[in-house]
């Protein structure tokens, strides 16, 4: 076994034994969270808003195309910060006398589907992490086994275990590959905040 896979099995041995994930000052840790990230269950409009009061359960945005227009280029995410914010400075020109009511409402609805998103990747990153831990706990399982064989094996009590070695390592690279492939997907409910954030700002500066 080359030293990348041993260094693997290690993380996914500590992964299996880990009491719990890093978690907020005051609240208990939830063991399946497989980020450094700390988690953030909910992310409060405070956070991003001093603005004007919002109605965060008005459905009237969706009667309206300019506006719906203008929430559905602040919520895709493909669509670069820089263009939505171009939007909102035109959006407002062009408004008449009900711009900054009709800003409000689409940022209002922009803000509860993105944080909707947010809490949609939350839960496919805890159920990644129940997948991850699930699979750690086969790797222990699986390099006790391999290694129990082995020791056999010098005693002249049994033969080497090449299809048990063999899964072991595939199941190594398969955690591996998992665990790189989180590190960036952990970073998307930070990427949605700081969306929110610059589009707040946007508003809050066209009204």
């Amino acid at each position: 076994m080359d030293v990348a896979v041993r260094a693997v099995l290690a993380i996914a041995i500590a992964a299996a034994s880990a009491p719990s994930a890093i978690a907020q000052p005051g609240v208990k840790a939830d063991p399946d969270w497989p980020c450094q990230q700390i988690k953030v269950p909910t992310f409060s409009l405070a956070a991003v808003w001093t603005g004007p009061a919002l109605d965060l359960n008005s459905q009237s945005w969706r009667d309206d195309n300019e506006i719906a227009d203008l929430t559905a280029k602040m919520t895709q995410r493909r669509v670069p910060i820089s263009d939505v914010e171009l939007a909102i400075a035109d959006f407002k020109a062009k408004g008449g006398a009900d711009a900054d009511a009709k800003l409000l409402r689409a940022f209002a609805a922009a803000f509860q589907e993105l944080t909707q998103q947010r809490s949609q990747i939350l839960d496919g990153l805890e159920r990644f992490g129940r997948k991850q831990r699930a699979m750690a706990d086969r790797i222990r399982a699986e390099n006790e086994a391999v290694q129990k064989t082995a020791d056999q094996t010098k005693d002249g009590q049994a033969t080497p275990g090449v299809t048990a070695q063999e899964r072991l390592q595939w199941d190594i690279r398969v955690f591996d590959d998992r665990r790189r492939m989180a590190t960036y997907v952990c970073e998307t409910p930070e990427l949605v905040e700081q969306r929110i954030g610059a589009i707040a700002r946007a508003v809050q500066e066209a009204l």
